[in-house]
């Protein structure tokens, strides 16, 4: 036994026999087994009622003793328990730990950054993830990432971007699902973000970098995804282009909100005006565009046109504004709609030349109407009035002078 293990540990004003209970001294070769219990009967009631404990041990596995998360000789105030004490037992987790934002901050030296207890409680205390009582049970997991992530300062300190991020999930479509009907099966922090592994946005292995967010998605929503890849969109993500819209760019992050909602059916009007900003511009001047600049979603907008998840190119027969269903699209808010009808054009352009030209010279001659009536009558205008004044004067019935006609 090395002396200076128990001088430097929590244990350094005990003498061996407080621990070590024997009848004989010389004491027999072997030693009966230490009970704390004897000093720390509190802590193993606590013990008794988690994971831990022997009550809760899994089956075919025996609980872990107080000497493998403490020491023997060397004795560790919990306080001071490291991510290495729960190595011994949970090595998997722990290895994905250190890989993670929150274990590569603590190598840092950054002593905020959430270690496990952080999360699961102390070890006395923590019980099963199943355990709804556990801080990391699913309906739970949120109230505890926000004891960090809804602290704004903490995430200056840090330089979190998105300092509100559990202000703005409790208000999504998502935070209410978990958090007002109880639902496990919407998603919560860790099915975004993974648990152990939490990785930055920015690294290519995490769950939420932008090229593998459509993945992270169809982990619930497979059968959307499905179709994503096969648009557009999804196939240019595919290829690699990263301003390829992803599903955080229609949706956002955090603040994602019901698609039958009239905020979110105008925001993503303006949304796919980002990249298609040429679109957007000749679609507000049409009466669709501009009715729903007023705050109204009754009329036609991007989607109902396009699709939401399933866009193809306006060539591909899928799409919705192919020519060979063009037709039934309009029907959609216009029954009776025929061919003739659907050659309406929603993003014409009467300065385009090239796509429109009968458009482009209708344009043309309607502006010169306009420029040649306004320029005639206001040259009679003011060829007109120097003589009308003369006339006036000469009349003696200046200005000051006239006087009202019956």
């Amino acid at each position: 036994m090395d002396e200076a293990l128990l001088k430097g540990s929590a244990h350094a004003r005990l003498e061996c026999v407080a621990c070590h209970k024997t009848a004989t001294a010389p004491h027999d070769e072997r030693l009966p087994a230490v009970s704390c219990a004897g000093c720390h009967d509190k802590q193993r009631a606590v013990l008794g009622g988690g994971i831990h404990g022997s009550r809760r041990a899994q089956a075919g596995s025996r609980p872990p003793t107080c000497a493998a998360c403490h020491g023997t000789h060397d004795v560790k105030p919990a306080g001071s328990l490291s991510t290495q004490t729960c190595a011994a037992c949970h090595q998997k987790q722990v290895s994905l730990y250190r890989e993670s934002v929150h274990g590569r901050s603590r190598q840092r030296g950054d002593l905020e950054a959430a270690t496990c207890s952080s999360c699961h409680g102390a070890s006395h205390t923590a019980v099963a993830k199943s355990d709804p009582e556990s801080p990391v049970y699913h309906l739970n997991l949120p109230r505890t990432c926000a004891q960090c992530h809804a602290d704004p300062e903490l995430a200056k300190r840090h330089g979190i971007q998105v300092g509100a991020v559990y202000q703005q999930y409790m208000d999504s479509i998502h935070g209410r699902a978990v958090t007002r009907s109880g639902l496990l099966v919407a998603a919560n922090c860790s099915d975004c973000h993974g648990a152990h592994e939490i990785r930055a946005r920015t690294d290519a292995a995490s769950r939420v970098y932008r090229a593998n967010i459509p993945k992270t998605c169809a982990t619930c929503h497979a059968g959307v995804e499905k179709e994503y890849a096969e648009s557009v969109h999804g196939k240019a993500a595919a290829r690699g282009d990263s301003g390829a819209p992803v599903c955080i760019d229609c949706h956002s992050a955090h603040q994602i909100r019901r698609v039958e909602g009239a905020p979110w059916q105008l925001d993503v009007i303006r949304e796919c005006g980002t990249c298609h900003k040429e679109s957007l511009r000749t679609y507000r001047d049409t009466f669709h565009g501009k009715v729903t600049q007023l705050g109204l979603t009754r009329v036609a907008k991007c989607s109902d046109c396009h699709g939401s998840h399933t866009i193809q190119p306006a060539s591909d027969p899928r799409s919705k504004v192919s020519q060979a269903s063009i037709v039934s699209t309009c029907q959609q808010c216009h029954p009776a709609a025929t061919a003739a009808f659907a050659q309406f054009h929603p993003h014409a352009d009467p300065h385009s030349k090239a796509r429109f030209p009968f458009l482009y010279y209708t344009n043309v001659v309607m502006m010169g109407l306009l420029l040649g009536t306004f320029a005639f009558f206001g040259l009679h205008t003011a060829l007109w009035l120097p003589r009308s004044l003369v006339e006036r004067f000469r009349r003696g019935r200046g200005p000051a002078e006239r006087t009202p006609e019956p």
